[in-house]
């Protein structure tokens, strides 16, 4: 099975003071033997977002060293990163926006991590985040909400 989960979600697996970390570790450790795949967005966002958690206290050299942790996943885990079209994604993404854009709620980031799922072909979408969830599966998407 190929899996994408967004940011809400690793952010969720990998930091240990985050109040969904059981429950997401679990759901991690249930389909690692499947393959997750990444893009340089997925990643970008995700080290991002740990450095963001600094700003409410959590001590930068453990962000930098969970951001490690997130890239070593894609050396001795199951993560895989794949090249993918950020002009056609962003093509969806307008699409996207045109279509639901003024009646459901919409994040710009959640916007494109759902447009790239089009391209990268996943059995499943992981998430934490409920509107992102909505959106994905609005679009026939199989998601997981943890």
């Amino acid at each position: 099975m190929r899996i994408y989960a967004d940011t809400s979600y690793l952010v969720s697996t990998l930091y240990t003071g985050d109040v969904r970390h059981v429950v997401a570790r679990r759901t991690f450790h249930r389909h690692f033997g499947d393959d997750w795949i990444s893009t340089g967005w997925l990643a970008f966002e995700t080290a991002n977002t740990f450095r963001q958690l600094c700003l409410g206290g959590l001590a930068s050299n453990r962000a930098e060293g969970l951001i490690r942790m997130f890239r070593r996943l894609h050396t001795w885990g199951p993560f895989q990163a794949v090249d993918v079209d950020m002009e056609l994604a962003l093509a969806d993404c307008h699409q996207l926006s045109a279509a639901a854009g003024s009646k459901v709620r919409m994040r710009s980031a959640d916007v494109l991590h759902v447009a790239l799922l089009e391209q990268l072909s996943a059995d499943l979408f992981i998430t934490r985040d409920a509107d992102q969830f909505a959106l994905a599966q609005s679009k026939g998407f199989s998601c997981l909400l943890v």
